[in-house]
């Protein structure tokens, strides 16, 4: 407002209403919500626009929010600070130091560009600095950039401590649950990692139920009933997913992972053991035993029967008044689900009776495995050779260390993937004997449809045409034990 007003004879000056003020605060680690260090900024901003005259229009704050280019959480107070300065709400941003407000290149830049076009200014350690000046923003531009690169620089000293606890074995992140972890009194610093008494064993009985013929799910509904502890975070208790993870985690059979692959053994000790972890991989990742829920199983054959034209599993609907396996994705073929049942019964009850089941269910690694595993071998040693040669002074770079890294560990894990040994139940071995049929009768439908996966392949054929009594050559099996 440019115009003089007149007042008793006398020219005055309007009133000019005092700029808007808004204060960002922001602090990048604070689990505990203690909030000091945005307190300390707060205050002192706080007597900056004081003593400027400024309006304190608000107040924006994150807690334990990152501002870099690699944050993984959200800042919903930067993100509303943004959107009223978009809105025309702000004349002046107020903030301890630069870094509160931004340590990402493209933010910073962001906001130069919404300060810019609205006209507002920028107050940064008690002073106030246009953008639109050159002078200002030449150097608002290199405390900005100090500011990445302090990030980028902590990120990579973080990443090579990350890579050498790896290459050690060592702890890093999250406690597995089933470990605790001892420190130093003096010092803090992380001694062992070490199985805890009471919920290790939570893990071992989650992989040798499973081992025995229950599911996931199963698991996971008798720890709920029981009130056994669940992981942190869980508060629904627990599900299938979770005891899942305890039972493929490479962590609890001693092995390190780094960025989801296996980089060699553990510092710790393992809870499982490896053979069983191996079986445990193979059962839980096999597309073709993965089972429903206990309470949804209710036939012995359907998901594990293929159509014999098609390959697509067989399902149990009502055909002609009877409970019959239905190839579903072309209906190629169906026989009635009491037949079928019957039969295969029979043939495995056989097959659990022979006295050298247990010769051909402990055979040795075929010559491919053993080929795979002494490539996997193989391989590691020389990815370790690399590591080995990065630690020297005058050894490779970072950068071809990781490069190598990224070659070979691909092919290590397909090596490996290659070696992991076909699902073998242990229940085949508990029920195999002259006592196969009363042993049978004790077992629960998964358990039995379990065995029958091991021990068998089965293919449902199409029968002759007109034929009304079941004809066992049209199921065909293919043993695998």
């Amino acid at each position: 407002m440019t115009a003089m007003l007149s007042r008793a004879g006398r020219t005055i000056a309007p009133e000019v209403a005092p700029l808007r003020a808004v204060i960002y605060t922001r602090v990048s680690s604070d689990p505990n919500d203690r909030g000091r260090s945005v307190e300390e900024q707060g205050a002192d901003c706080r007597r900056w626009v004081e003593r400027e005259g400024w309006e304190l229009a608000a107040v924006y704050t994150d807690n334990d929010r990152s501002a870099s280019q690699y944050a993984r959480k959200g800042r919903p107070d930067w993100q509303r600070l943004m959107e009223d300065l978009a809105r025309g709400r702000i004349d002046v941003l107020v903030a301890w130091e630069i870094s509160r407000t931004t340590r990402d290149r493209m933010v910073w830049a962001a906001l130069v560009e919404s300060c810019i076009e609205r006209n507002v200014k920028l107050c940064i350690d008690g002073r106030l600095h246009d953008l639109a000046d050159p002078d200002d923003a030449f150097h608002l531009d290199m405390a900005s950039s100090l500011a990445v690169r302090e990030s980028s620089v902590t990120r990579k000293r973080v990443l090579r401590a990350v890579r050498a606890n790896a290459d050690k074995g060592r702890p890093h992140g999250k406690l597995l649950y089933g470990y605790r972890r001892i420190y130093d009194d003096r010092t803090g610093e992380l001694v062992e990692q070490v199985p805890d008494p009471v919920t290790a064993e939570v893990v071992r009985e989650a992989a040798r139920r499973v081992l025995g013929g229950e599911t996931p799910y199963a698991v996971a509904q008798d720890y709920n009933r029981r009130g056994v502890p669940a992981p942190r975070g869980s508060e629904r208790g627990w599900d299938l997913t979770q005891v899942k993870r305890l039972c493929i985690n490479p962590g609890y059979a001693g092995k390190r992972v780094h960025q989801g692959k296996v980089v060699g053994d553990a510092a710790w000790p393992a809870i499982i053991s490896e053979a069983d972890h191996l079986q445990l991989v193979a059962k839980l990742g096999d597309p073709a035993r993965r089972s429903q829920r206990d309470s949804a199983i209710k036939h012995l054959l359907s998901g594990i029967a293929v159509c014999g034209v098609c390959g697509g599993r067989m399902r149990v609907q009502k055909n002609r008044g009877f409970l019959a396996y239905l190839c579903v994705d072309g209906f190629h073929v169906s026989r009635r689900e009491d037949d079928v049942d019957a039969y295969v019964t029979e043939l495995t009850l056989r097959r659990l009776e022979r006295p050298d089941l247990a010769d051909l269910m402990a055979s040795e690694p075929d010559a491919d495995t053993a080929a795979a595993l002494a490539e996997a071998a193989r391989l590691r040693a020389k990815l370790d050779e690399w590591y080995v040669a990065g630690t020297q002074k005058d050894g490779p770079s970072p950068m071809a260390v990781a490069r190598v890294e990224a070659e070979l560990l691909p092919q290590i894990e397909a090596a490996e993937k290659r070696a992991l040994p076909p699902f073998t139940s242990p229940l085949v071995s508990e029920v195999a004997s002259s006592e196969a049929r009363d042993r049978w009768e004790k077992l629960p439908i998964t358990a039995k449809r379990e065995v029958i996966s091991t021990l068998m392949m089965i293919r449902i054929m199409p029968s002759t045409r007109g034929r009304r009594t079941f004809d066992p050559d049209s199921v065909t099996i293919e043993w695998r034990s």
